[in-house]
């Protein structure tokens, strides 16, 4: 009877372990979503908004969700506070801290945090050509994501089942 429960117990480990992998993977790809529509709204302001980035970072403090919310407001501060950092250092220094632990891939993260590389002209609907740059790289990462789902999540469940079945066996 014990072992029966310990096989059980087990099996439902292992099962509940890959069942966290798949969510893992959801949710990156909600946060692909999340960022490309972060991007798609910076670019809409600067275009149709005129507004300069402190402002939009000041907008999307009180609207964005976290922890975008958060990472926003520590940028528009420390622009106010003017101590001589760039703007390139303080957004990539609030973006790292922001996407800390998001179940992103190191590329997906550094389109995020380098934007302000597409920030040196003065122009903004070049900037905003620019900026489409990185709309095309989140869209490329987000089809091949959704693409790449359904093929992971059931090679991480099958693995996580014969991982269960193979201790099983080992400890029996």
């Amino acid at each position: 009877m014990l072992k029966l429960a310990g096989i059980l117990l087990l099996m439902t480990g292992c099962i509940g372990l890959g069942i966290d992998k798949v969510t893992e993977e959801k949710r990156r790809i909600r946060e692909l979503r999340e960022i490309r529509r972060i991007v798609t709204r910076i670019q809409n302001e600067m275009i149709y908004g005129k507004r300069a980035l402190p402002e939009i970072c000041l907008l999307f403090s009180g609207c964005m969700e976290e922890p975008y919310r958060s990472a926003f407001a520590g940028i528009f501060r420390k622009l106010e506070e003017n101590d001589g950092a760039s703007l390139d250092d303080i957004w990539k220094e609030q973006m790292e801290k922001c996407m800390q632990n998001l179940p992103l891939q190191r590329e997906e993260k550094n389109i995020l945090r380098n934007l302000p590389e597409y920030l040196g002209t003065m122009d903004e609907k070049q900037q905003a050509a620019d900026i489409g740059q990185s709309l095309d790289l989140i869209a490329a990462h987000i089809g091949q994501a959704e693409a790449e789902y359904g093929n992971r999540s059931r090679v991480i469940m099958s693995i996580s089942v014969m991982a269960g079945i193979f201790i099983v066996i080992l400890l029996l």
